[in-house]
C-alpha cells in the first residue's frame, strides 16, 4: 500500500501536469519577438487557460508541500518526477495523436526508477534548516542556474537546444522552491522567524525563477522537448540537496544507496529517451 506522502506526491504529480499543459498552450500563442521573460509572464497573466493552469499548480504546491513535512525533499521530488508521463500522455491526447514506441519505453523507465527509488532506497525525512549557511549553496544555485538559462535564451531565443537547457534549469529551481518549501514548512511547529523567512524568501525566488524559465521555454518548444530535461533535473537536484541540506537518511542501508542510484540513472536515461524520441503517430482528424 502506498504512504500518504506518496499518494499525495502522486495526486500533486497529475495536477502539475494538468498545468503544464494548460500552461504550454497559452505560452504558445505570444510570439518570442519582442516578449522577454518578465513581459512574457505579465501577458499570460492576462490569459485564462493560463491562469487555469496555475490554479491547478497552486493546488499541486498545497499537496507537495504537505508531502515534503511527512516524505522529505528525495521521496517526494523523485515521485512528482512522474508529472513527465501524465504530461505526455495528456499533450498526446489533446493533439490527437499516439505516443511513439521510443516515448512509450522512455516513460517505462521513469516509472521503474521511480518505484525503485522509493520502494527500495525508501528516502525518509530528515533535519530543518540549522542556519543561514546552510541555506547558502541552494541561494546560489538558484542565481546560477536560474539567471544563467535565462541569459542563454537572451542570446539564444530560439531552438531545440535552448528548450532543453531551459527544462533542466526550470527542474533545477523547482527542487531548489521545494527545499526551500521543505525548510518553511519545517519551521512553523514550532515556529522559527529566522527558518521561515529563509524559506519564504528562497521559496520564492526559486518559484519565481523556475517559473520565468519554464514559460519561456513552453514559449519556444513543445512539452515533450521540454518537459524531460525538467523531470531529469528536478529529482536530481532534489537528491543533492536532500542529502548535503537536510541530511536524509536512506532506510535501507547500502542497498539504499544503490537502489537510489540506480532509480535516478533509470530515471535519466527514461527522460532522455522521452527527448530523443519522435513525436508518435500522426494526428487524428476528428469526425
Amino acid at each position: 500500500m502506498l504512504s500518504t506522502p506518496v499518494l499525495l506526491a502522486l495526486v500533486a504529480a497529475v495536477l502539475f501536469a494538468i498545468g503544464n499543459n494548460l500552461q504550454r498552450h497559452a505560452a504558445v500563442k505570444v510570439p518570442t519577438a519582442g516578449y522577454g521573460p518578465v513581459r512574457l509572464l505579465l501577458r499570460l497573466l492576462r490569459s485564462p487557460r493560463w491562469l487555469a493552469g496555475g490554479l491547478s499548480a497552486t493546488l499541486a504546491l498545497l499537496l507537495q508541500a504537505r508531502a515534503l513535512t511527512q516524505g522529505g525533499v528525495i521521496l517526494v521530488q523523485a515521485v512528482i518526477a512522474s508529472n513527465l508521463i501524465f504530461s505526455l500522455a495528456i499533450e498526446a491526447l489533446v493533439e490527437r495523436r499516439r505516443p511513439g514506441a521510443a516515448q512509450i519505453a522512455g516513460a517505462g523507465l521513469v516509472a521503474a526508477g521511480i518505484t525503485l527509488l522509493v520502494g527500495v532506497g525508501k528516502p525518509s525525512v530528515g533535519g530543518e534548516f540549522s542556519s543561514l549557511w546552510r541555506a547558502a549553496p541552494a541561494w546560489v544555485a538558484i542565481g546560477v542556474v536560474g539567471g544563467g538559462a535565462l541569459l542563454l535564451a537572451r542570446q539564444r531565443p530560439k531552438g531545440r537546444l535552448t528548450a532543453i537547457a531551459l527544462g533542466g534549469a526550470a527542474g533545477t529551481c523547482f527542487a531548489l522552491d521545494a527545499v526551500f518549501l521543505r525548510g518553511l514548512a519545517g519551521s512553523l511547529a514550532p515556529f522559527d522567524l529566522v527558518t521561515a523567512l529563509t524559506g519564504a524568501a528562497g521559496f520564492a525566488a526559486a518559484s519565481v525563477l523556475g517559473n520565468l524559465t519554464i514559460q519561456r521555454a513552453f514559449q519556444i518548444a513543445p512539452l515533450r522537448n521540454v518537459l524531460p530535461a525538467m523531470a531529469a533535473a528536478e529529482p536530481l537536484a532534489a537528491y543533492a540537496c536532500g542529502r548535503l541540506l537536510f541530511g536524509e537518511p536512506l532506510q535501507s542501508g547500502p542497498i539504499g544507496v544503490l537502489a537510489v542510484n540506480g532509480g535516478l540513472a533509470l530515471m535519466v536515461a527514461g527522460v532522455v529517451l522521452c527527448a530523443l524520441a519522435p513525436a508518435g503517430g500522426s494526428a487524428r482528424t476528428g469526425r
